[in-house]
């Protein structure tokens, strides 16, 4: 059984982006949510917060090193200062890293399966002090709240849920052990022979990532 740690983005006295009343840090915890109850049922999984509450990003790391995590996955939503960003998008550490590539490459894809209409940004890097860590880790952006057609979709629980099964599955890709139900029913499987746009790894220009194997072992500033 994989131990994966989830880190609902900011909270307590950091919001995170706000938009018309929305804000970053309560989306960021919905979605964390509704990805730990779809794996729980085959992994452990630990969250750095599961209410509103401030933490520091050293908070965040200890959190997944107590745990002995296998992962970690930091869960965002994104902002612009123009209206027309869209898509989500997964961040990784820019140095080379190939499990973390490899967790992103499955989420991305995953997120891509249940909204097929959004557009996959792909993998970027940053250099995230909240990944500095030992495990594979990325920092998952789900949608853009300046975007006013995402915000919509922000503000529904059941994007919420929905944007958290996705990551859920992504995680469970990784680690190889059983896939978890997809959203809105349907075999586990399916969403597996659907892959996403080829992801794109910032400054470099667009390329077909390499074949992720079937099986493998297993802050961003503020605000988005």
């Amino acid at each position: 059984m994989s131990t994966i740690c989830l880190d609902p983005g900011h909270g307590g006295k950091d919001p995170g982006a706000v938009r018309e009343g929305l804000a970053e840090k309560e989306i960021a915890l919905q979605v964390a949510l509704a990805a730990a109850a779809a794996l729980r049922e085959a992994h452990r999984v630990v969250l750095t917060r599961e209410r509103d509450r401030t933490l520091t990003l050293a908070e965040r790391r200890r959190v997944a090193a107590e745990a002995g995590a296998d992962l970690f996955v930091s869960v965002h939503v994104n902002a612009a200062g123009h209206p027309q960003a869209q898509g989500y998008e997964v961040l990784v550490r820019p140095e080379h890293d190939p499990a973390s590539r490899e967790l992103a490459l499955a989420i991305l894809e995953a997120i891509a399966e249940r909204f097929p209409e959004r557009r996959n940004r792909g993998i970027k890097t940053a250099a995230l002090a909240v990944l500095r860590q030992p495990r594979p880790g990325c920092l998952v952006e789900g949608f853009f709240l300046s975007n006013p057609e995402e915000r919509e979709l922000l503000a529904s629980p059941q994007t919420h849920a929905a944007l958290g099964a996705a990551i859920a599955r992504g995680c469970a890709a990784f680690v190889g052990g059983v896939e978890v139900k997809p959203w809105g029913g349907g075999s586990a499987g399916a969403g597996r022979e659907r892959k996403a746009p080829p992801a794109v790894l910032s400054p470099r220009p667009p390329e077909s990532p390499p074949a992720r194997p079937r099986s493998a072992p297993g802050g961003r500033p503020t605000p988005g």
